[in-house]
């Protein structure tokens, strides 16, 4: 009875530390606006201003998704360039902005 009971409210302090942590708190948002922020100037400096970088939310996650135009070579080589940006652990393009002609061959 006793060790169930500190169970739960080990469950429910761990739970409500991570709704803190990630709402009001705002650290996974801070992480999440820095990374942003430093994948926009990684862009801005290689010139390539009409390719958005997001970081995955809902759930919140270190994985930095890409979107917009680009050949082969420059898609492979952001994928390189932007897995260094502090805080993101992975980079993926938005499936809906490959090219028409690699979503069919999928």
């Amino acid at each position: 009875m006793k060790r169930g009971r500190i169970l739960l409210i080990g469950i429910a302090a761990i739970t409500s530390f991570s709704a803190l942590w990630h709402g009001p708190l705002g650290a996974g948002e801070r992480l999440a606006a820095q990374a942003e922020a430093s994948a926009r100037r990684t862009l801005n400096y290689y010139e390539l201003p009409m390719i958005q970088a997001r970081i995955q939310r809902h759930p919140i996650a270190r994985r930095l998704i890409l979107s917009g135009p680009a050949d082969d070579f420059q898609r492979s080589e952001l994928i390189r360039i932007l897995d260094e940006v502090p805080g993101v652990l992975e980079v993926r393009w938005d499936p809906a902005s490959l090219p028409q002609e690699r979503r069919s061959a999928r």
